[in-house]
């Protein structure tokens, strides 16, 4: 049973893909170009949408904390005080 789960993805993708290729010899070259015109349209519009909603729930998301723009990431960390470098004081007369 789990077996037959898991094939049938791959089944449907095999008819779906023989399917397709029955109707794409049919079509000419502009139509086919149509068709990708009218997927890349449609991808775009959805990638826009997701983007722009994704967006507005930040700013709610912000809104709804108090928080200032410039914080978030950067909360918390100070800047640091002491000298990394440390200067050599060499004694002279021995080396």
């Amino acid at each position: 049973m789990m077996l037959m789960k898991a094939g049938m993805p791959f089944s449907l993708l095999s008819l779906w893909l023989g399917c397709g290729v029955a109707d794409a010899a049919s079509l000419k070259e502009p139509q086919i170009c149509y068709i990708l015109d009218a997927v890349l349209f449609v991808y775009g519009i959805v990638l826009t949408v997701l983007y722009c909603r994704m967006k507005m729930r930040s700013r709610q998301a912000e809104k709804l904390s108090g928080k200032n723009a410039g914080e978030g990431v950067y909360e918390g960390l100070k800047p640091h005080d002491q000298d990394t470098y440390e200067t050599i004081k060499m004694k002279k007369g021995k080396q």
